[in-house]
């Protein structure tokens, strides 16, 4: 196995907190590209030299960014004038893709599982959580909110999208996203397993005057807690007026 330390005995781990640092600086995606998919990489100085981890000479790269870096395809005094004015500064936004089968999606929401349902969520008439079939493909759309009503995730045919102004922490495990409102642990938590099924593990939202939250067992709207529920083949799962 390599050694993981530099000549100076610093470990490659970097501390959590030096993380969230780098990653609320740099706008939660890559500084060349925005895309939340991302790896950090020392830029001054190097990990090789470098005596302590400091959020300041660190960055954001996607990893096919950071791997032309390593490559010397890209310079590091690109990457510099990157981190002044990161790519999600100029998009606003952050997101990525959803890749589905050619199968119906089936749609979880904490306790409760959708099964080749239209729209799995809808709140005074309003469609949270929608799909739509063109020929052969699957396009899901939804608008999920944080416990402060203030939207945290827009999905859009597939493209899920979220504002970074309106989020205090984004992160992406694997193929697990975890969003934070401030201070607190993740508010919303989704993931998409086997290429058809979305899965929303966690969540904690206001949506007109309604609080709907729950985890991977419970779905809990206002007073009324449901689990182990299901609702199949029918246009709309939930509906709450």
């Amino acid at each position: 196995m390599a050694n993981q330390n530099n000549i100076h005995g610093l470990s490659r781990h970097i501390p959590s907190q030096i993380k969230r640092d780098v990653r609320q600086r740099d706008g939660f995606g890559c500084v060349l590209c925005a895309v939340p998919i991302i790896e950090y990489e020392h830029v001054d100085p190097e990990f090789k030299d470098a005596k302590e981890h400091s959020a300041a000479g660190i960055t954001l790269l996607y990893p096919t960014c950071h791997a032309k870096v390593t490559r010397k395809q890209i310079s590091k005094e690109i990457i510099k004038d990157a981190m002044k004015d990161p790519a999600t500064n100029k998009v606003g936004q952050i997101g990525d893709t959803l890749q589905f089968t050619k199968s119906h999606p089936t749609v979880v929401l904490g306790g409760a599982t959708f099964i080749e349902c239209e729209i799995p969520l809808m709140v005074r008439g309003q469609e949270i959580i929608s799909i739509r079939q063109e020929g052969d493909r699957y396009f899901l759309n939804a608008n999920l909110w944080d416990s402060k009503e203030q939207q945290s995730l827009k999905i859009v045919d597939n493209e899920w999208l979220v504002s970074k102004e309106n989020i205090w922490d984004l992160t992406i495990v694997g193929n697990r996203v975890s969003i934070h409102e401030k201070d607190k642990t993740p508010t919303l938590v989704f993931k998409i397993e086997n290429n058809n099924k979305f899965i929303i593990e966690k969540f904690d939202m206001r949506i007109a005057g309604n609080r709907l939250y729950g985890d991977e067992i419970f779905l809990n709207i206002n007073t009324v807690q449901l689990f182990c529920c299901s609702a199949k083949r029918c246009r709309v799962g939930i509906n709450i007026g």
